[in-house]
């Protein structure tokens, strides 16, 4: 369900389930809202309360948003789904009451800005990387506060974090003017493709991640090109000073080594003297232009790419812990998971009041339906009657039977594979059909399908290279012969070769996902698809399951040692051993109480400094008391959480410091 989700989603009005005023005759609260936010002529005593404002924009949001999500958990009561064939049997079995029937849907990718959504926008990105390739620049543009604009517009004795909205207002007109200059003006070259996404930190200024993907004949393939695009001139105290450089190199797996002339200028900026090693990379033009941070790298070079995506779409950062006595009984609230400790600071509620968008991509991605006869999602209320929610879904096509359709009624329809009608084809919502497009064009990404699946992934696998199906039984044939399945049909095609599918699966895997879920999905794949040359497959694909231990470890047994312990430990909660199959097997050496938790090794590995074993006997009486209560619980083995706050500059990590020394040093985590 995550997949089915509207052409234009970047409008925040969307994620309320009302996006015009059709059928109300009174203002929503958001618009209520944007009016009280409005400068005037006469004064705004709103907009003169400084941190009484800051609070009253936050709240307000808030209040718009629990809304909104409440909407959406009160009628997952009402709104129910199942696959078409559900229903059918159902009513064939006498069930009458569709309220027995189907799932319950939580919070959907529709709501902007949730985890749903976030993770489908990183797969839409993701397509463009396959259709387009990979991105040739990274560009991070952030808010000053010292913008004219914004001072110009400041009541006396007011500073920007007193007038948010003025924040807001100001970046989001920036941000259209960068977007002029980068896709209409092509100050930097002609832009193919692009994504952007804004963040706020957590002082609460916006900035946007934007990667770009050049067309041919501006691709950037030489230090000598990148030079024109990139230098270095403005101090960063992170991450730096970098090496001097006399001219730009290639990075490997890593941005370009640019130049840093050792030519004796240094400049002194708050009684710290810095030369061009400190200087992180930038355009001279887009710079003077904006007067803001706007740092610009060359990420040709990066061979994981999915990085990028994942951190431009990471969405918010919490912690929680939650406890349950039965675990029986837990019911997962996606709606309060993404409420619960979040961070939300004015100027991102007043971004999202004034309905500004916090992300966007180009071309546009739809995300195609695949689902087996008879399987397509269908909708329905609870009062329904079942044999008129049969009759309606029964003339009602999905994506997939209409592209059918489409293919039996157009041939010129035909010579086209599913995942690239939506650069030939607009997807009709309100009629359920595929009809010519005659504007810009679309790509299309065919949703994911595991091989533990089965007939779905098989059916994946023929729609990837199969044109101008007009049915499933044109699927299921294959050189004259009607089979009964996708799989034989895709073995008789010569499309399931040895283990080549299962290669192909995870090299397409490896584009979107991250190396802990390529780890997962191998170790699926050994238990439900019982590849012949295991070995084969683990040595073709070693580098993508081990690439974030490569990066953090430089020990080659110990890297390829964490991998095995994570694939065992999904093996053996199926029943099955590393020793099955044609792998190499865990180190004897490796302590097999640590398997699986990496946080745990890195723990045992940290030195414990004599400063912070003894900082004990420093504590003042709150501190002491904090600590020795924590230390009871963990001397005699009770559980127990502990929240210990306190402002700034009272010693909370002063205290953290002992605890966790004095904890090391017994030997424990």
């Amino acid at each position: 369900m995550d997949e089915i989700h509207s052409d234009n989603e970047d409008n925040d009005e969307g994620s309320e389930g009302s996006t015009s005023k059709k059928g109300r005759n009174t203002i929503s609260m958001r618009e209520y809202y944007c009016y009280k936010f409005q400068i005037r002529s006469n004064d705004n005593m709103i907009l003169m309360g400084g941190r009484l404002f800051q609070q009253f924009a936050v709240d307000t949001y808030i209040k718009i948003e629990t809304t909104r999500l409440v909407f959406v958990e009160k009628n997952q009561t009402k709104i129910r789904a199942d696959l078409y064939q559900g229903v059918v049997d159902c009513f064939n079995a006498g069930e009458a009451q569709p309220s027995r029937v189907g799932q319950r849907v939580v919070l959907p990718a529709s709501f902007i800005g949730g985890p749903r959504d976030m993770r489908r926008r990183f797969l839409d990105a993701m397509a463009l990387v396959q259709d387009d390739g990979r991105p040739d620049m990274f560009l991070t543009m952030t808010c000053n506060p010292k913008w004219k604009e914004i001072d110009d517009e400041l009541l006396p004795g007011q500073s920007a974090q007193d007038r948010s909205d003025l924040v807001a207002r100001v970046f989001h007109a920036k941000l259209e003017d960068l977007k002029v200059q980068l896709f209409q003006r092509h100050i930097i070259g002609v832009v193919g493709s692009d994504v952007y996404v804004i963040e706020f930190q957590k002082r609460g200024l916006p900035h946007a991640h934007f990667l770009l993907i050049m067309t041919p004949g501006y691709k950037m393939n030489n230090p000598d090109d990148y030079d024109k695009l990139v230098c270095a001139e403005i101090p960063d105290p992170i991450r730096y000073p970098m090496q001097f450089n006399e001219k730009t190199s290639q990075g490997e797996d890593s941005y370009p080594l640019y130049y840093r002339r050792n030519n004796g200028i240094e400049v002194t900026v708050r009684n710290t003297t810095l030369d061009n090693r400190w200087v992180a990379p930038y355009n001279p033009k887009l710079l003077m232009m904006f007067n803001c941070h706007i740092n610009v790298e060359v990420c040709l070079s990066i061979n994981s790419v999915k990085y990028f995506f994942k951190y431009v779409y990471k969405g918010h950062d919490k912690q929680v812990i939650h406890i349950d006595k039965d675990q029986e009984n837990v019911v997962i609230n996606e709606i309060r998971k993404f409420q619960d400790a979040r961070y939300v600071s004015p100027p991102e509620a007043l971004w999202r009041v004034f309905i500004f968008p916090l992300s966007k991509i180009h071309p546009c991605v739809m995300a195609l339906q695949i689902h087996l006869p008879n399987q397509q999602l269908v909708r329905f209320k609870d009062g329904d009657r079942m044999e008129d929610i049969v009759d309606r879904e029964k003339e009602k096509h999905s994506m997939l039977t209409a592209f059918f359709k489409k293919n039996k009624e157009d041939s010129n329809a035909r010579k086209y594979l599913y995942k690239d009608f939506p650069k030939h084809f607009t997807w009709n919502r309100s009629n359920h059909c595929w009809r010519t497009r005659e504007h810009k064009s679309m790509i299309g990404r065919l949703v994911y399908a595991n091989p533990a699946e089965g007939e779905r992934y098989y059916l994946r696998l023929l729609l990837c290279h199969i044109t101008g199906p007009t049915c499933f039984e044109d699927l299921y044939t294959a050189n004259g012969v009607l089979h009964p399945t996708f799989r034989k049909a895709a073995l008789e095609r010569g499309l399931i070769e040895t283990d080549d599918n299962l290669s192909q699966c995870l090299v397409e895997a490896s584009l979107f996902q991250f190396p802990s879920a390529l780890r997962r999905l191998f170790a699926t794949m050994l238990i439900f698809c019982e590849p012949g040359n295991v070995r084969k497959l683990w040595d073709d694909h070693y580098d993508s399951l081990s690439e974030d231990y490569r990066k953090q470890y430089g020990c080659v047994e110990r890297v390829q040692n964490m991998v095995l312990i994570d694939i065992r430990v999904f093996l053996e909660s199926m029943i099955k051993k590393l020793s099955d199959y044609n792998i190499p097997n865990v180190s004897a050496h490796i302590d097999l109480q640590l398997r699986g938790y990496r946080e745990v090794q890195e723990e045992y590995s940290i030195n414990v400094e004599y400063e912070d074993l003894h900082a004990r006997d420093s504590l003042y009486p709150d501190q002491k008391f904090a600590y020795d209560e924590i230390m009871r619980h963990v001397d005699q083995n009770i559980s127990g959480v502990f929240f210990i706050d306190g402002p700034g500059g009272t010693g909370k990590t002063f205290l953290y410091k002992a605890l966790l020394a004095n904890i090391r040093a017994c030997g424990l985590t």
